[in-house]
């Protein structure tokens, strides 16, 4: 039977499109564009998160992400052919997905597949997964759907995985962890994005690139850390901590 796999990103839904191809299966995937852990998820207008990232992030065009939003809801509400869900409490633009997701979808039955972090699996690995979803319970859809209402109660700016659990964070909340990655000594910011980055694969995938190079570049305007060259380019700016005259 003809299944309609959800992923939550872009990535994962390219290399399960790979796997199913592999594998000889016409399934179809729909992916979420809009990373929900990070941005006000409370306001019912979505302008409100593409604003947010432009002034929070330094991105425009943030309105082109969420613009997929609806199409994305119609499609994956649709019950008349069994739903995939492919999640990671290791990852939290996924988890975050999965939980916005599913306060969306209401009750319509779906199955859910656990992995550690579906945007980090090979083609290969998706295979071997398929025909592995477990069907979700009343009990746990309703423990996701209130854990994703308290979230929006609190409406912070980030959303981490602490333990087995998604919460709330403030915007700093990954400046201790980039500062402990400067140096006396200037280095590219992307060197230290990469850094931190390469931290999240020994733990939960907290966040992107986008969060942590708009936070690097925050600490840089408090005068936390020095910079040379262009502050708003990845590749063309060097940090280092501040130098005692």
């Amino acid at each position: 039977m003809t299944r309609l796999h959800i992923t939550f990103g872009n990535s994962a839904a390219a290399t399960l499109r790979q796997a199913l191809r592999q594998a000889g299966r016409n399934d179809e995937v729909a992916y979420l564009q809009d990373n929900f852990s990070f941005g006000p998820i409370a306001a019912p207008d979505p302008n409100v998160r593409a604003r947010w990232v432009e002034y929070e992030l330094g991105y425009s065009g943030w309105e082109f992400v969420i613009g997929a939003t609806e199409p994305f809801l119609e499609e994956t509400r649709v019950v008349d052919v069994p739903r995939v869900a492919w999640t990671s409490i290791r990852e939290t633009s996924s988890y975050a997905g999965f939980l916005w997701w599913l306060s969306r979808v209401g009750d319509a039955p779906c199955s859910v597949v656990t992995v550690p972090a579906p945007g980090l699996l090979t083609a290969d690995q998706m295979i071997a997964l398929l025909g592995s979803e477990v069907v979700l319970g009343p009990g746990e859809r309703a423990r996701h759907q209130n854990r994703w209402q308290q979230l929006e109660r609190e409406n912070a700016p980030l959303r981490v995985i602490e333990g087995e659990e998604l919460v709330s964070a403030q915007i700093d909340y990954f400046d201790p962890m980039l500062l402990s990655f400067a140096t006396s000594n200037w280095q590219k910011m992307a060197l230290i994005v990469g850094k931190a980055l390469g931290e999240f694969y020994n733990g939960p995938y907290q966040t992107g690139d986008l969060v942590l190079a708009a936070r690097l570049r925050a600490l840089a305007d408090d005068g936390q850390l020095e910079w040379r060259g262009d502050l708003s380019e990845i590749r063309a700016c060097e940090l280092r901590l501040p130098q005692a005259n």
